[in-house]
């Protein structure tokens, strides 16, 4: 039972998160406004919070895959992030603990004492989990991704930012991101299916509500679509604690 929730990533957002694919482009030549680095909180050195499941439709998350079912079931979830781009999730299965932890290039997925699995993500590291899951840019971040700014748009008398990414050495599964340029965060992300041929997408986030904690402005709602555009999960960021210094050993694999 302990691997399904460990195989599948609804989407980092809680172990909710089980996602990553990107496709290939060449990167577009920089314009002022229109690089990810541009958009980069680069105050950001780490990042705890808890995490509220409000609402799910297990109907609709199991066609993004089971995973997202198991992962949006679990109870006390927590995430934590630092420099440089290192995640640590967790929530509780009766009275297990759920343990998911990316490190570089290694992701450690653990149900004490029933399960530990250490994997190679060196050459899908979008398998990963990452801070572009919460809907924050990082200046490292923006760094390690390929991307291409694709159009500015208007939305709700806003200009917004549209740009393609992708992991350099996971190529084929690309994302699509709405940015804020105002407060510097995701509107929404697409994530695409890996399979050229396959028609619309794989699952849409869409965030909202924007908080400011300590001058670093992140979502604290996210809402997670299948690709078939209908509501699967809903959940919200509480507690959230930036820049306190977390230790490495949190991030231990």
């Amino acid at each position: 039972m302990a691997r399904n929730w460990l195989t599948h990533r609804p989407a980092l957002l809680p172990l909710l998160g089980l996602a990553g694919v990107l496709g290939t482009s060449a990167a577009a030549p920089a314009q002022p406004g229109k690089s990810l680095a541009d958009y980069a909180q680069t105050s950001l050195r780490d990042l705890t919070a808890d995490v509220d499941v409000i609402s799910k439709n297990n109907g609709e998350l199991k066609k993004i895959g089971k995973g997202y079912v198991d992962g949006y079931s679990l109870s006390s979830q927590e995430i934590w992030w630092s420099v440089p781009d290192r995640v640590r999730f967790q929530g509780k299965k009766g009275l297990m603990t759920v343990r998911r932890i990316t490190n570089g290039d290694r992701m450690l997925l653990e149900v004490p004492p029933l399960h530990r699995k250490v994997s190679d993500l060196s050459k899908k590291p979008g398998k990963g989990d990452s801070i572009s899951d919460i809907g924050i840019i990082t200046a490292d971040w923006a760094k390690d991704v390929g991307s291409r700014w694709l159009r500015s748009e208007t939305r709700n008398g806003k200009t917004v930012q549209v740009f393609e990414y992708w992991e350099r050495l996971d190529p084929r599964y690309k994302h699509t991101i709405v940015v804020d340029p105002q407060s510097k965060t995701m509107l929404e992300r697409i994530d695409h299916h890996r399979n050229k041929k396959a028609v619309g997408f794989r699952k849409r986030f869409v965030y909202s509500e924007i908080v400011n904690i300590s001058g670093i402005n992140m979502p604290s709602r996210v809402e997670l679509y299948n690709g078939e555009n209908r509501l699967g999960a809903v959940m919200k960021y509480e507690k959230v604690r930036v820049n306190t210094n977390l230790s490495d050993k949190l991030f231990k694999i």
